[in-house]
C-alpha cells in the first residue's frame, strides 16, 4: 500500500477526530436510520466548516456479521470524507472485535478507500494496526510531526468477563510499548538525533486521566460522576484547570502498563487522544502531556443528547508544541437532529439525571413539568462543553 507523502498546507495541519461512531448493518434499532443520518450530517457539517488536511476515527467505528455487510458500513463511514478527498487513519476499540470480520479484513476494507494510510507495522506484537506517520513541511523537505495509533485491545484475557462487553478493559501491553520505544528512537536517529514532536491516537484511555480529577465534595454529587474499576469507590469532578465535560468516569484499565511512563521516557508525545467514553469532552495536562477525550460522533450508541461532537487538533508548523485543539458539537453547527425528541435536544446528561431524581422524588408530573420548562429555558442557548 503506497500513500502520498501528507505534508503541512501552507504552514497549518489540521486534524479532525471523530470517536464511536459505533455504526452498524443492523438497522432495525430504534430510530436507527435517522439516527445514522443524524452522525452524517455531523460529519459532513464539520468537514465543510473546519476543512480538516486529515480525518482520524478514534475506534468502535463499525460492526457486521460478513464481509460484505462490513463493507457496506465501512462505505457509509468513509463517504462523507472519500468525497471530499481527505486523508484518513484509524485505530481500532474493543467493539470493533465484535463481529464475525476480523480487524485484518477490517483494514484491507478501510484500505479500498486510496486516501487511507491504515497499515499494521508490526504483526508480530499485541494488537492490529500498530503505526505511525509522519507528516511534512510545506515544502516536503522534513518530518515536523509524527502521528502514532495504537491498539489498546479489548478486554483482559482470563477476566470472567472476557469477550463479553462490560469492564476489565485491557491496556496498551509491553511489546506495544517497546516497539513504540524502538521506532521513536530510530526515527530520533533519522532526524539528527531529535526526536519527532508527536500526537498519539488510541481507543482505551490511560489511567493517567484520573489526575485530572479531583474527588467531589458532599454538596458536589450530583455534578460529579463514579469512578470506574479501581477508582470506583469515589465520585468526581474536574479540576478547575481541566477545560471540557466530564460526563462519566473515565474507563481505564484497572492495570497500568506504564504507557505514559514512556511518552515521558521518550519525550516526543504532546498530546494523547482517546474515545471510549462517550460522554466525555474534557482535556488536561498531566506532566507537560494533553491527554484529551474526544465526545462521540455517533448517535446509535449511548450519547448525550444534541451534545454529539468531533475534536479538531491544529498545528502550526513552525511552532509545533503550541497546537490547539477545540471540542465542536453537533448544534454549535446549527444542526437539527432527526432522532432525538424535544427534551433530549435540549438538555444534558447530567440535567436528565437530576431531572430523574426529581421525579422520583416529586412525582412523574413533576418530572414532565420540570422537563418542559427546562427544555424551553435552553432552547435558544448555546450548549456549553
Amino acid at each position: 500500500m503506497q500513500r502520498k507523502p501528507l505534508k503541512f498546507n501552507n504552514g497549518k495541519f489540521k486534524i479532525l477526530l471523530f470517536g464511536d461512531l459505533h455504526e452498524s448493518y443492523d438497522m432495525s434499532g430504534e430510530n436507527a436510520a435517522a439516527k445514522s443520518e443524524d452522525a452524517s450530517n455531523l460529519m459532513s457539517k464539520a468537514l465543510d466548516e473546519l476543512k480538516p488536511d486529515m480525518v482520524i476515527l478514534l475506534g468502535d467505528n463499525a460492526r457486521a456479521d460478513s464481509e460484505m455487510q462490513m463493507r457496506s458500513v465501512i462505505s457509509r463511514i468513509v463517504y462523507p470524507i472519500s468525497l471530499r478527498d481527505i486523508p484518513m487513519d484509524l485505530v481500532f476499540g474493543n467493539h470493533d472485535r465484535e463481529c464475525n470480520v476480523t480487524l485484518e479484513e477490517q483494514i484491507k476494507l478501510y484500505n479500498e478507500n486510496e486516501n487511507c494510510y491504515l497499515r499494521d507495522d508490526d504483526p508480530t506484537i499485541t494488537g492490529t494496526g500498530n503505526h505511525y506517520l509522519t507528516i511534512k513541511s510545506s515544502d516536503g523537505k522534513r518530518d515536523v510531526l509524527n502521528l502514532w495509533f495504537l491498539d489498546s485491545n479489548n478486554l483482559v484475557e482470563g477476566s470472567q468477563n472476557y469477550n463479553l462487553t462490560v469492564t476489565d478493559y485491557d491496556c496498551v501491553h509491553k511489546d506495544q510499548i517497546e516497539w513504540y520505544k524502538k521506532t521513536a528512537q530510530k526515527l530520533a536517529e533519522d532526524n539528527g538525533g531529535k526526536v519527532i514532536p508527536a500526537f498519539l491516537f488510541q481507543h482505551i484511555p490511560v489511567q493517567e486521566e484520573y489526575e485530572l480529577l479531583r474527588e467531589a465534595k458532599p454538596y458536589e454529587i450530583l455534578d460529579s460522576v463514579k469512578g470506574h474499576g479501581i477508582f470506583s469507590d469515589k465520585y468526581y469532578v474536574l479540576k478547575p484547570e481541566v477545560e471540557g465535560y466530564l460526563g462519566e468516569g473515565p474507563c481505564t484499565p484497572d492495570e497500568n502498563s506504564g504507557e505514559f511512563a514512556a511518552w515521558k521516557e521518550i519525550g516526543d508525545v504532546m498530546g494523547a487522544f482517546f474515545g471510549h467514553d462517550h460522554m466525555n469532552d474534557f482535556a488536561g495536562f498531566v506532566d507537560g502531556i494533553l491527554l484529551a477525550q474526544s465526545k462521540t460522533a455517533g448517535f446509535r450508541p449511548y450519547t448525550d443528547g444534541c451534545r454529539a461532537g468531533v475534536r479538531l487538533i491544529t498545528v502550526d508548523e513552525n511552532d509545533v508544541e503550541n497546537f490547539t485543539t477545540q471540542m465542536y458539537h453537533f448544534k454549535e453547527f446549527g444542526l437539527k437532529s432527526k432522532s432525538l425528541g424535544p427534551v433530549q435536544r435540549n438538555i444534558t446528561d447530567r440535567q436528565d439525571m437530576k431531572l430523574k431524581i426529581a421525579g422520583a422524588a416529586m412525582g412523574t408530573a413533576a418530572l414532565v413539568t420540570a422537563a418542559a420548562v427546562t427544555s424551553k429555558k435552553l432552547k435558544n442557548r448555546k450548549t456549553g462543553k
